[in-house]
């Protein structure tokens, strides 16, 4: 009876500190089930994090009195069982006493607030701080990206802030430099074709005041934070940051791409209306020999001639066929879709909606006179 009630508490105790998708998902977290003590996130988040901060090491540190009181409530009554509830109280005191020390003068030894008292002038308030702080979460241009299942990392438009169980580091986007320092990859497919990988990344503050700390990003998280960034992140010369499946096959269509007849065309080369960055560069001219309608299911539908001018560049074009592609494969069709796979399909013509292959792609070259 006693190891399957130390089994169960085990089990409990790992889900409480690690919580699962599973609990998550049923909103069996501390967060969630105390949501109306801690109030909203979005609305007061350093506030919020410094309640949930203290709940959360209360709630842990008495999970060892409540294995004793499990055992006891299970029928267990050893010699052992009373010095074991005294040694257990003891520690879930001593983590009160450390709470109390917390909020007591003014809260300046909470580990939410001592990040802030570094950015307060001297003589100052944090709270001006925290207000800063609290103004730069409500922005719509702020993104957060899960590190773990009991943390994750904030980026606005000023601020870097990585929230953990038991503490916070915040640093001002000016005030540090993001250096990757080493990654590793998973393969999720037999053949190779879905690849995930993370990267290690190091915050490295430019004042010695202030605490170093580090991150862990896959790829895909990356490309997202890198816009809402001030500086990039700087990627050494010794580390290879994979590129997406969707680049991958940009730079395989491009190669097929650029095998294909030349058009000449007489007037001069646009910007591409997709991405107004790149030249229009490609011609959708139909190259295949026409075949009869067929069945469907069977092969896909014949090319047909597009009449438009040349509007877009071949990146642009890849792209849009990539998503169609993946698009008909159904859910997963980026995993699942193979290079191969992409490029036997059928695009159609962002503009008139006429079919073409990669073969009816064909790069453009000015005429010269």
């Amino acid at each position: 009876m006693d190891i399957v009630l130390t089994l169960f508490y085990l089990m409990f105790c790992f889900c409480v500190i690690y919580p699962p998708t599973e609990f998550v998902a049923a909103g069996f977290t501390i967060p969630q089930i105390f949501e109306g003590f801690l109030g909203s996130e979005n609305v007061n988040f350093i506030g919020y994090h410094m309640k949930r901060i203290t709940l959360t090491a209360f709630i842990h540190s008495s999970l060892p009195l409540g294995y004793v009181f499990t055992l006891w409530c299970g029928g267990e009554r050893g010699s052992w069982m009373l010095a074991s509830a005294i040694a257990t109280a003891i520690i879930l005191l001593l983590m009160c006493y450390k709470i109390l020390c917390w909020w007591e003068y003014d809260k300046d030894k909470h580990p939410v607030v001592r990040p802030l008292i570094k950015y307060a002038p001297s003589g100052g308030d944090w709270r001006v701080v925290a207000n800063s702080v609290n103004i730069s979460f409500r922005g719509i241009d702020k993104v957060c990206l899960p590190l773990t299942a009991t943390s994750k990392f904030v980026a606005t438009d000023t601020w870097l802030i990585k929230v953990t169980q038991y503490g916070m580091n915040i640093i001002k986007q000016g005030d540090c430099s993001l250096v990757a320092t080493t990654t590793d990859s998973y393969n999720l497919s037999q053949n190779g074709e879905y690849e995930l990988q993370y990267v290690n990344i190091e915050v490295i503050p430019m004042r010695s005041d202030l605490e170093q700390f580090s991150l862990r990003l896959s790829v895909s998280a990356l490309r997202e934070l890198q816009p809402r960034l001030t500086r990039p992140v700087q990627v050494p010369d010794h580390i290879s940051i994979m590129p997406s499946l969707i680049e991958r096959f940009v730079t395989v269509f491009k190669y097929h791409v650029d095998q294909n007849p030349i058009y000449y065309v007489d007037q001069e080369l646009e910007q591409c209306i997709g991405c107004m960055q790149n030249i229009a560069d490609v011609k959708i001219d139909r190259r295949c020999i026409p075949v009869p309608e067929p069945l469907e299911g069977i092969a896909p539908p014949p090319c047909q001639q597009c009449n438009c001018r040349v509007l877009w560049c071949c990146s642009c074009v890849a792209r849009w066929w990539a998503a169609r592609a993946s698009a008909a494969m159904g859910p997963g069709g980026e995993r699942a879709g193979a290079q191969g796979a992409w490029l036997a399909s059928r695009g159609s013509c962002p503009v008139c909606r006429a079919v073409f292959c990669v073969l009816d792609v064909l790069p453009v070259r000015p005429r010269r006179s």
